[in-house]
């Protein structure tokens, strides 16, 4: 199963910002190490408590089998109470119990009027542990073990018994403890994670600021004091940047080439058409002079596109604007050009080449000049990202119905008038070919007023 080219870059590279993914890659890491981590220190603690609570109540155990035990009268004898005086006190969790086989037990005072279960089916002749239910349905740790007095068969069942309350609050305090300590450390580390991930990929951002320069046209390379892990993407983006720079120069090459080969052979069927007389000489002079303007018209427009498609550069307007304004007013001096804006001229920056920009407003300029009456206004804009530049006269103006065939390759209304029919064709193919477009409307002085609309920086 083949890929088409946008699914092959999705599935290569995906989709999002980089630093959300490697944010939730490091939150969900680090939770679940925390969850994992939390989990087993819980369940490591609480088996601590148990075995220490374990040694305790066997601790009591035997406490209570030395106190209670007579060895000159073969029997229980209770010459001293227990150590903890918790065991004195009606249901408060801590219980003995000694129980001699079939007779009635005797137990401690906290047991005021409940016996512990003791069952003589089963022998315990070590010690044991298990769980219990006590009094008022306490749940407890109960540690038991079988004792034959000497010169006795009576069994005797000892048995110590402690409310596990105890046990579940200092596991839950430590639970409590370690949830707080944990969140705080998983904050810290995904604060630390986030900040890792910023300083990270700052570099990155530095090659975009750096590719904007380079479009822009304010620098020609990018730099080569990145990181060393970053360094060799800024070396391959050097080195297409290199190969684009050789495609427009192989480019201009060509076309000029181009133009050579193709200029010699018309000049001189047209030298040689001139210089004979007869109906064929005047349509080989006619055809010739159309290939000749076609020929020029077709090399700008691969320039152009030769141009465009690598990375563009970037052209104050203004100053080009005034150069042709003051050549024109040199060659139409009865007419007079004024060239106004209300923006900072530094702002005024045209996404291209310069020469390009030059020629489409030199060839509305020229064509405003060539039949203004008198006043040529050229005023500029910037508007949503985009250049406006307006150019009137007080000429006649032209038609609303005629005005698409002015922009046909050798259309021409007036036949009177010298030119070659291609300067608004020129710019309405250049413009486009930068993603603009040019308009023409009435003026308020009932000439022509052409509208330029170009990208800007």
């Amino acid at each position: 199963m083949s890929l088409n080219k946008a699914e092959y870059y999705s599935s290569e590279s995906g989709k999002g910002p980089l630093w959300v993914r490697l944010v939730i890659i490091s939150v969900v890491w680090t939770a679940l190490s925390l969850v994992v981590g939390g989990y087993l220190l819980s369940l490591v603690f609480r088996d601590t408590l148990e075995q220490n609570f374990d040694e305790r109540i066997n601790a009591l155990l035997e406490n209570l089998i030395v106190i209670s035990s007579d060895d000159t009268a073969n029997t229980i004898n209770l010459s001293r109470p227990m150590v903890d005086p918790r065991f004195e006190q009606p249901y408060s969790g801590w219980y003995w119990q000694i129980s001699p086989e079939g007779f009635s037990p005797v137990r401690s005072r906290s047991l005021w009027d409940v016996n512990l279960d003791a069952d003589f089916a089963v022998a315990v002749g070590s010690t044991r542990y298990r769980e219990t239910i006590g009094p008022e349905e306490q749940v407890l740790r109960l540690v038991e073990r079988d004792i034959t007095m000497p010169g006795s068969d009576v069994i005797y069942r000892f048995a110590v018994a402690i409310d596990t309350s105890e046990i579940d609050a200092q596991a839950d305090r430590f639970d409590n403890i370690l949830l707080l300590g944990l969140s705080a450390l998983g904050i810290g580390l995904v604060a630390a994670s986030l900040l890792q991930v910023f300083l990270g990929l700052k570099p990155l951002g530095y090659i975009q600021q750096s590719l904007s320069k380079v479009r822009n046209g304010e620098v020609d390379y990018l730099p080569t004091d990145f990181p060393s892990e970053i360094q060799p993407l800024a070396d391959e983006l050097n080195a297409l940047l290199d190969h684009n720079n050789e495609i427009v120069e192989r480019s201009r090459t060509q076309v000029g080439n181009l133009a050579h080969a193709l200029k010699t052979p018309l000049a001189v069927l047209r030298n040689e058409a001139r210089m004979n007389d007869g109906p064929m000489s005047v349509t080989v002079a006619k055809q010739t002079e159309n290939m000749h303007k076609y020929v020029e018209h077709y090399l700008k427009r691969a320039r152009v596109a030769a141009n465009i498609k690598t990375i563009s550069s970037h052209s104050l307007i203004m100053p080009s604007i005034h150069n042709i304004a003051r050549a024109l007013n040199k060659v139409y001096q009865d007419k007079h050009i004024s060239v106004s804006t209300k923006l900072d001229e530094k702002s005024l920056v045209f996404k291209g080449d310069v020469n390009d920009f030059e020629e489409m407003v030199g060839n509305i300029m020229e064509n405003a000049s060539k039949w203004a009456k008198k006043d040529i206004t050229v005023e500029c804009f910037k508007e949503k990202g985009l250049l406006r530049i307006e150019i009137g006269d007080d000429g006649p103006g032209i038609d609303v119905k005629a005005r698409d065939a002015v922009f046909a390759r050798g259309g021409r209304l007036d036949e009177t008038t010298p030119g070659s029919g291609l300067g608004l064709a020129i710019v309405k193919d250049l413009s486009g070919l930068y993603g603009g477009q040019i308009k023409l409307d009435d003026n308020y002085n009932n000439g022509l007023l052409a509208s330029l609309i170009l990208p800007s920086v």
